[in-house]
């Protein structure tokens, strides 16, 4: 089987983080035998694509000079839209230049993957033919979706151009669907299942926790957090539930608020070492060596959240007891009776505060939710996330009425 994915991120080194998960559904798919095609955005830095066996990746130009290709990677789409008035020159350039490329690719492909409805499912939708497509929706391109003119139109296009479509939180989900036409819900959401990303699950060997721990010359409780440094991920927050407390905050990412956020540890005295972005085997080292993980994620006032950070699992599949906000698809993952973490309202520094001060004087508690954290994160394994979109996409695979797209 050969798959085309159409991305709008995808790491661009073997160290970029950007897209991380894209590379892990890619190599997930590889590993049923697919051979695995990528269309990415060109990177403005002269970078030679991402190559492994069985999986080609092809950049695709969107503006000249490259230099003005400011639209993706670095903080995401949505933060340079917000930071850098030339990335608006790139959205409508590079949905033009993905179709022309995807027309021109599709030949070769037996099915469709787009991650990002706006604009891959839309590109993918016009060049599929009778091919299968598999749109992938992530929480910034729900809300971006929800917030265009003509947002039902849009979303029409994006349901009725592909055979399946899969969401990382149900709250996502049903707020895509709420765009859809009353008459036309009951036979499109049969075409949509909701899971997060898939994640590798780690190797464990006896005495790595120690090791760990004396590299990074840990002596205290120490508290990682993961992912992206904008506004959407609350570091801030973090940073102010830390402040006279007596742990130590690992902060691995890096983004456009790092330097905010390094001065605002340094004036309020917080003891946090910032690691910039980690892969490999420096991100495993920080998620051995840590007590417990916080996810400070918020609300932003344009209403956008997370919807469930693949880093969060990640903590989790390490056997790491977390404290998360409670926004998007989190609460889901950690309630219910199998607890695997511990929630708290977004922005609410002193409640942040209190959870983690419970992990750090309670070992039993920090044991008992870090083992059902490490049996949650067995079910989002890859191998086993990537299964329906197999199913969906073989060759065998024909949807009973593909309806074409509007």
């Amino acid at each position: 089987m050969r798959v085309g994915v159409l991305t709008t991120s995808f790491p661009r080194t073997p160290d970029d983080s950007a897209g991380s998960f894209v590379l892990g559904f890619a190599r997930a798919l590889r590993a049923t035998g697919a051979d695995v095609e990528i269309l990415a955005p060109e990177p403005r830095e002269c970078i030679a694509p991402l190559r492994e066996p069985g999986l080609r990746v092809r950049h695709v130009r969107y503006l000249w000079p490259r230099s003005l290709q400011r639209t993706f990677y670095g903080a995401g789409v949505p933060d340079n839209l917000r930071r850098d008035p030339l990335a608006w020159l790139g959205p409508l350039p590079f949905s033009l230049a993905l179709a022309h490329h995807a027309r021109a690719a599709c030949s070769r492909w037996d099915a469709i993957v787009s991650h990002w409805a706006l604009p891959c499912a839309l590109a993918a939708a016009r060049v599929r033919g009778i091919k299968p497509h598999l749109a992938v929706l992530h929480s910034a391109d729900v809300h971006a979706l929800c917030h265009l003119p003509g947002a039902e139109r849009w979303a029409r296009r994006i349901a009725c151009g592909s055979d399946g479509l899969w969401f990382v939180t149900q709250a996502h989900c049903d707020r895509f669907f709420d765009l859809l036409p009353a008459r036309e819900r009951p036979a499109l959401r049969k075409r949509a299942w909701v899971a997060p990303m898939g994640i590798d699950l780690p190797a464990r060997t006896a005495g790595e926790r120690e090791r760990a721990r004396r590299e990074l010359r840990l002596t205290g409780f120490a508290v990682l957090a993961l992912g992206r440094l904008v506004p959407v991920k609350g570091i801030d927050v973090l940073l102010r539930a830390s402040q006279g407390r007596p742990w130590t905050l690992l902060i691995a990412g890096d983004g456009p608020e790092r330097a905010t956020w390094e001065a605002q540890a340094r004036a309020t005295g917080v003891d946090a070492r910032f690691f910039g972005a980690v892969t490999g085997t420096q991100k495993s080292l920080l998620l051995t060596a840590a007590d417990a993980c916080a996810v400070p994620s918020r609300v932003l006032p344009s209403g956008r959240s997370e919807g469930l950070p693949v880093a969060l699992l990640e903590a989790m599949a390490h056997g790491l007891p977390v404290v998360a906000s409670a926004v998007g698809g989190i609460p889901a993952l950690l309630s219910g009776p199998d607890r695997a973490g511990l929630l708290v309202p977004p922005d609410r520094p002193d409640d942040l505060a209190h959870a983690i001060e419970r992990l750090r004087i309670d070992t039993e508690l920090r044991a008992q939710l870090g083992a059902v954290a490490r049996v949650c994160a067995e079910r989002h394994r890859w191998s086993r996330a990537i299964e329906p979109a197999v199913a969906l996409l073989s060759p065998a695979h024909r949807h009973a009425e593909i309806t074409p797209s509007p």
